[in-house]
């Protein structure tokens, strides 16, 4: 029985460790939620401020409406003081960007799969 037991806790050792190890890598990330579609603001002849509010905004967004397992993977300060005080193009699409994926993110995770699955249509 003392084998057993010690061969279990090696098992769960080494379980635990490669989760850990794996949970720092970014190749994990791609079982995680997608961000909701981005480019789409981004496409076209958008400037350089808007591109990359939009994408600071989106970060930030994700971060507050996720859960607590998925805050983790975003930051929650991805914004550019000097760029949102200077810069139209770049506060616009920061703030768009902030509450369209914090909306989204919020509402995909609160969501429960018996209503969207059982609720027919709305």
């Amino acid at each position: 029985m003392g084998r057993l037991n010690k061969l279990l806790l090696n098992i769960l050792t080494i379980f635990l460790t490669s989760l850990t190890l794996l949970s720092c890598s970014n190749k994990v990330a791609k079982y995680l939620p997608t961000r909701p579609i981005k480019e789409v603001a981004i496409a076209g002849d958008a400037s350089d401020d808007f591109k990359q509010g939009w994408k600071d905004g989106c970060e930030t967004g994700m971060s507050a409406g996720s859960n607590t397992f998925y805050k983790a993977f975003y930051r929650n300060n991805a914004v550019d003081g000097w760029k949102m005080t200077n810069s139209p193009d770049y506060k616009t699409a920061w703030d768009n960007a902030f509450w369209y994926c914090y909306r989204y993110d919020y509402f995909k995770q609160k969501s429960s799969i018996w209503g969207s699955v059982f609720s027919g249509y709305r």
